[in-house]
């Protein structure tokens, strides 16, 4: 039960030449963003800041081995996450990734991460089991138990940024997060290659499209707005450009009629999402 209003203490570790202006203008977003979420249980958070992609890349392979994260690495390209593996809720950001980016995108990408550490702060919501519906693919389709962990942790990621936003937008925070989903949702090169690179492969398609999911999970709560929700579901549509039409209409279902009726429990939500998602995103592209 979250009860206590309190100010997290925030341990600010560096690795590379990061200045103390740029972490005090985060560390003061982070602060706001904690004051306005509260009540919350966050107590202690650490903040790793990494001033090269490279440094942060090192790093991450390090840790994943040293937790046992058993999940392919998804989120080379974004310049800040969450986890808790240590037991407590960890941020961190890429300076470098950041860097030349719109100042409502930084911001609303560090307040995407504060989301994250009040309401997934725990290592039992990174070490979950596989659920029903995922182990019913494993058996119908004679899938691996990696690849199977991954859709997982895809689908888990999707779910959780659903109720960062959703929590977000609860308490205000619309501006940023627009502009932050537009960053994300934004179709890049290695999208459009990745898919090519998949078609024809049932299961490589799967994961590219349940891979779309996470961006599409950050907008999914901003689409009932009145001032931003079309110009979200233009977004979203756009960023399925490259996809065929059949697929992108399965991830808008998946998107505007079943993410928003999830509920605040997250582990349920979890296993809730894997059905929707194994029914209409997985299975079709495996069945070709």
């Amino acid at each position: 039960m979250i009860t206590r209003r309190i100010a997290p203490r925030i341990a600010v570790s560096k690795f590379g030449a990061v200045s103390v202006e740029e972490l005090d203008g985060i560390v003061a977003v982070m602060r706001e963003c904690y004051d306005r979420l509260s009540p919350h249980n966050v107590a202690l958070v650490d903040l790793w800041a990494f001033d090269r992609s490279s440094s942060l890349e090192a790093f991450l392979a390090r840790e994943r081995s040293e937790v046992g994260v058993v999940s392919a690495a998804f989120d080379e390209l974004f310049f800040g996450m969450h986890d808790a593996w240590r037991g407590t809720p960890r941020i961190i950001l890429c300076f470098e990734r950041m860097r030349g980016l719109p100042e409502l995108v930084r911001v609303g990408g560090i307040r995407h991460e504060v989301g994250h550490s009040v309401l997934h702060g725990s290592l039992m919501y990174y070490l979950l089991p596989l659920p029903p519906a995922l182990r019913s693919l494993v058996d119908r389709f004679g899938l691996t138990a990696e690849y199977a962990t991954n859709l997982l942790y895809l689908i888990s990621v999707a779910v959780k940024d659903y109720e960062v936003t959703r929590l977000l937008r609860e308490r205000g925070y619309v501006e940023d997060q627009v502009a932050y989903v537009r960053h994300l949702l934004r179709v890049s090169e290695d999208d459009v290659l990745a898919w090519r690179a998949a078609r024809g492969r049932p299961l490589a398609e799967a994961l590219c499209l349940v891979s779309s999911l996470k961006p599409s999970g950050c907008a999914a709560p901003l689409l009932p707005d009145e001032a931003c929700g079309r110009e979200v579901e233009r977004t979203l549509w756009e960023g399925w450009s490259y996809l065929p039409a059949n697929y992108s209409a399965l991830l808008w279902e998946v998107v505007s009629e079943d993410l928003p009726g999830l509920g605040a429990d997250t582990l349920e939500n979890i296993r809730r999402a894997s059905a929707f998602v194994a029914e209409k995103v997985i299975e079709p592209a495996l069945q070709g």
